[in-house]
């Protein structure tokens, strides 16, 4: 409809005018009159049309706005583990909408406004051409140096732009930083340190905003005493070409409207640039992160359908060395058979490599050479997707969804009947304290679950887990944000947490696992020992000193 309205408001309009004038000075009120009457008419059929246009335009773009939406989450959250590490959640964020908001404006400053531009400056030059050529080759000649006047100078203050732009993704990251992490930030009276810290961010941003602008108004000043110069001369040479004739008068008043219009047209054009460059410079950062490829662990081509019956999982000359520690193996050819419904204990001080065997059996890293396998299907030839579908997995950190408590536990089964979900927290011993809470399975927990305590937190994961129901269940630490109290409990409702699946367990606390069907000693990468608790303590080696150390110092 912008389109319509530009070519009758802005276009048509003026030829209009020009005739009406032309029928007046020849006396012909008649013609005037009619003109009139064919303008109003063209008017009406082109705001039934425009209406229509319109609203085709605003479906278009909405289901522009929902592709680039899914593509793009899609994009992000496929990709691998070892981004995230490296990668600012704020950041990306910010960067997610800033994405979608350049996209969609970008998209309505074609329809409203370049379009509109477009059709004001291309019309009104080709009437002007074949009415008065002198003036319409000015006209031209004008478009084109203003244009390339236009796009070098907004070039120059390019580099200003991405400044405020990177300024802002990382203000928007650090806030979104202090406030996820708001019960340290506060513990810390960090306010002053973090307030002076921002304020020189913004000191900085607006320092980059206001050099950008000057840039912009000094470069400015010479196109405008190019136009005033080009008015003056195109109005000269439009007289010199008018006769005393009654069309010659018409021929004036167009040529003046459409200069005027033309002009006008022009002068929107650094604002329009600017604000074109502005969301590219915005959404420039975002494209880099959807072509940044961070997608090393791949699902195979022809993969093949896991069918897990009994969980027998084997670790076979597994070596493994993350990329920036070249030379440097967290595991070295390391083996490992667990039996399936066996549970395996896995021990050993800070940097043994406890939790790279968890994150290479989820594949959010993936081996360096080696392979393992689960029930002798190798790990690498079926989708992450069944992979993960078939282990139930605590990580270390304890991390809920700013959800209720309800959907927290059922997070990974939708379908869930409320009875399963009480049972699971049953299981995990955390119904006792979820059923006095005020909402009971209804509380929000807050971001991060900020609202409930750390063994809360855990025993949530663990129901989470325990409602998953996979064949394999992978406890990453999974009790060292519990008080000793609840890691007893825990410790004792371990058997029926199990069940019958085959289960990891890795603990720093030697009591976690003292009561499972085999522990496992690691130092260094490779595996020192192995055996029950009883045999272990037996062979008075590094199990026996950790456990004489822990069980003195009573942690």
């Amino acid at each position: 409809m912008e389109a319509t309205r530009t070519l009758i408001d802005r276009v048509y309009v003026v030829v209009l005018f020009a005739d009406v004038t032309s029928a007046v000075a020849a006396g012909d009120f008649e013609q005037a009159r009619y003109k009139i009457v064919l303008y109003i008419a063209i008017l009406l059929l082109a705001g039934i049309i425009g209406s229509f246009a319109e609203m085709i335009g605003y479906k278009v773009e909405n289901q522009s706005y929902e592709v680039s939406m899914n593509q793009f989450y899609r994009k992000l959250i496929n990709k691998d583990m070892s981004y995230y590490k490296n990668a600012h959640s704020g950041y990306l964020t910010t960067a997610f909408r800033q994405y979608l908001d350049g996209s969609i404006l970008m998209a309505r400053s074609f329809r409203s406004e370049i379009l509109k531009t477009f059709i004001t400056l291309t019309a009104p030059v080709i009437i002007l051409l074949l009415a008065v050529p002198r003036v319409g080759l000015i006209m031209l000649l004008v478009i084109a140096v203003q244009i390339i006047y236009i796009l070098w100078s907004s070039s120059k203050a390019q580099k200003y732009r991405i400044i405020t732009s990177e300024i802002y993704r990382k203000i928007s990251g650090e806030v979104n930083d202090d406030i996820t992490n708001i019960v340290a930030f506060k513990s810390a009276s960090n306010e002053n340190r973090s307030y002076k810290h921002i304020e020189k961010r913004s000191k900085e941003e607006t320092r980059a905003f206001w050099l950008r602008r000057k840039t912009t108004i000094l470069l400015d000043l010479p196109r405008t005493v190019i136009t005033s110069a080009m008015v003056g001369f195109t109005f000269l040479v439009a007289l010199d070409t008018t006769s005393n004739s009654a069309e010659a008068v018409g021929i004036l008043v167009l040529t003046l409207f459409y200069t005027f219009r033309i002009l006008g047209s022009v002068a929107e054009i650094p604002e329009l640039v600017g604000r074109h460059d502005d969301t590219v410079t915005k959404i420039a950062p975002t494209l880099k992160i959807l072509e940044d490829s961070y997608e090393n662990i791949k699902d195979p081509l022809t993969p093949k359908e896991l069918h897990v019956s009994g969980g027998s999982i084997n670790l076979d000359k597994v070596s493994f060395s993350y990329d920036d520690a070249i030379g440097e193996n967290v595991l070295d050819k390391f083996n490992l058979h667990i039996a399936a419904g066996e549970t395996v204990g896995i021990v050993g001080l800070s940097g043994a490599g406890k939790s790279t065997l968890a994150s290479l059996l989820m594949r959010f890293d993936d081996v360096t050479s080696g392979s393992i396998s689960i029930d002798g299907t190798d790990i690498r030839r079926v989708t992450q997707k069944d992979l993960r579908n078939a282990i139930a997995y605590v990580p270390q950190e304890p991390l809920l969804f700013h959800q209720t408590i309800r959907q927290n536990i059922g997070y990974m089964n939708t379908e869930v009947e409320d009875e399963d979900v009480i049972n699971a927290a049953k299981a995990a011993h955390a119904h006792n304290f979820v059923i006095k809470l005020p909402k009971g399975y209804d509380t929000m927990v807050g971001e991060r679950g900020i609202k409930l305590s750390g063994g809360q937190k855990q025993r949530i994961v663990i129901a989470r887990a325990v409602l998953k129901n996979a064949p394999i269940m992978l406890f990453d630490e999974a009790t060292s944000a519990l008080d000793s109290e609840s890691e007893h409990i825990i410790q004792q409702a371990l058997p029926q947490i199990i069940g019958k699946h085959t289960a990891i367990i890795i603990a720093h606390r030697l009591s976690t696992v003292a009561g499972l069907d085999r522990i496992v000693v690691m130092h260094d990468g490779k595996i020192e020992e192995q055996g029950t608790h009883k045999e272990l303590i037996s062979k008075k080696g590094r199990y026996y000193r950790l456990w004489q150390k822990q069980t003195t110092q009573g942690t």
